[in-house]
């Protein structure tokens, strides 16, 4: 039962996200956006929420990333899934190469891993899948990605 809420909850996120961003502007005009804060990101980032349920234990939203804006290293309690919904990015786990990212490309990101993910020259957008929320510390916020550590191995 939880595979069909749960592939229920990705048909319609996917479908959302999509229909939402067509086309990517310049600033998140619509929707309910807010900032991402400078001691979790560097750059401006923009975040909104579909769901944020602790009870339920899922988080569903998209994450808009400025060009050359990126998270701080970070593990999450739970699993994330990031579909990349526009733009070019990145997702980095820590000591392994720099992926690129481009629309369509899923990645799956296991409880405990360190990693950071942002845009390096274009704004970037993804919709992120986690559970794990209920957890108080669902996400670790660890220190920010200096620019050398993008591209070390």
């Amino acid at each position: 039962m939880k595979n069909i809420v749960f592939a229920t909850f990705l048909i319609f996120f996917v479908s959302v996200a999509y229909q939402t961003t067509a086309q990517i502007s310049e600033k998140p005009l619509t929707g309910n956006w807010t900032k991402g804060p400078s001691e979790r990101f560097f750059g401006d980032v923009w975040v909104e929420y579909f769901i944020n349920d602790s009870g339920s234990d899922f988080l569903a939203s998209r994450v808009l990333f400025e060009p050359k804006a990126r998270s701080n290293w970070h593990k999450h309690a739970g699993k994330q899934i990031i579909f990349v919904i526009g733009g070019e990015g990145y997702f980095k786990e820590k000591g392994k190469p720099l992926i690129l990212l481009k629309k369509g490309d899923l990645v799956e990101i296991l409880p405990g891993v360190i990693h950071s993910h942002g845009s390096l020259n274009s704004q970037f957008i993804q919709g992120v899948m986690m559970n794990g929320v209920s957890n108080k510390e669902s996400t670790l916020w660890l220190n920010p990605v200096l620019e050398k550590e993008l591209y070390e191995k």
